[in-house]
């Protein structure tokens, strides 16, 4: 984030993106970001600095057959982890979906507003001068929440594996984020939305752990390989032992498969 410098030798009439900025940030974090929140949109500040988040105030809501998004934005952020990274995120998460509403055949439709809202905030992180790695890191969290928010119990375990590991290293920020953004008044659906979390994060930590003990591949596939494909012992081998760990990685072979497995795999691709 930007320091505060600046905001002390600037202009006090002419603050820059960056500076008002830093309001936004010490909102985010204090002990009622919602209520500070709300005093920087009806100061105007808000809107001024970042006009995509200030957008979702009054859309949605009473008679528009979707929740008020900046009600449940601001929910949202006070409910996270006092983290600024999954605190940006939380304030952001929700703004692609003022210009991806729709509706289709009677029910409202908010298409790929991850996508949006991540683009949104890499454009208003860069406009007012935020950290590259930290911009990364938001950004991330902001395209990739429905993801984890996806998980159901019927998932496999090269599936939970696949979202760990292409989550990699903001998983656990994903996972606070998601626990988060959930508004209703219903009890219930609370409590299974964060079962379902808590069984990603338990799944995702436990496979974790066991792969980390036990290699992927079986013992021996090199020496079949040379075997079956009439290789010789080289580098052409251990090119191919790499192939077949990041496709058992993306999911696309078992783990500890028999050997003929991988021979096939590697036959299909020519």
């Amino acid at each position: 984030m930007p320091t505060e410098t600046a905001l002390r030798d600037s202009e006090p009439d002419a603050p820059t993106p960056a500076q008002l900025s830093i309001l936004v940030d010490r909102a985010l974090m204090s002990e009622e970001p919602d209520a500070e929140l709300e005093r920087l949109a009806k100061s105007g500040l808000l809107a001024q600095v970042y006009p995509e988040v200030s957008a979702m105030v009054g859309f949605g809501g009473q008679g528009q057959g979707h929740k008020d998004l900046w009600e449940h934005t601001k929910q949202v952020v006070a409910q996270t982890v006092a983290k600024r990274e999954v605190r940006w995120a939380a304030l952001f998460h929700d703004v692609g979906k003022v210009q991806t509403f729709a509706v289709e055949r009677g029910k409202v439709t908010f298409h790929s507003h991850e996508l949006v809202s991540a683009r949104f905030f890499d454009r208003a992180a860069r406009r007012s001068g935020m950290d590259e790695s930290f911009r990364k890191h938001v950004r991330f969290l902001v395209r990739h929440l429905g993801y984890v928010e996806g998980y159901g119990g019927d998932w496999t375990d090269s599936a939970v594996r696949r979202a760990y590991r292409e989550t990699a290293p903001f998983f656990d920020d994903l996972v606070e984020l998601a626990r988060a953004d959930i508004t209703t008044k219903h009890a219930h659906k609370r409590r299974q939305h964060q079962t379902r979390m808590d069984e990603l994060e338990l799944r995702a930590r436990s496979i974790a752990a066991e792969d980390a003990k036990l290699p992927l591949l079986p013992k021996g596939l090199g020496s079949v390989l040379i075997e079956s494909l009439s290789l010789t012992p080289g580098p052409r081998v251990g090119e191919l032992m790499a192939e077949l760990k990041r496709a058992v990685e993306a999911g696309d072979l078992p783990e500890r498969a028999e050997p003929g497995v991988y021979v096939e795999y590697l036959r299909g691709r020519g």
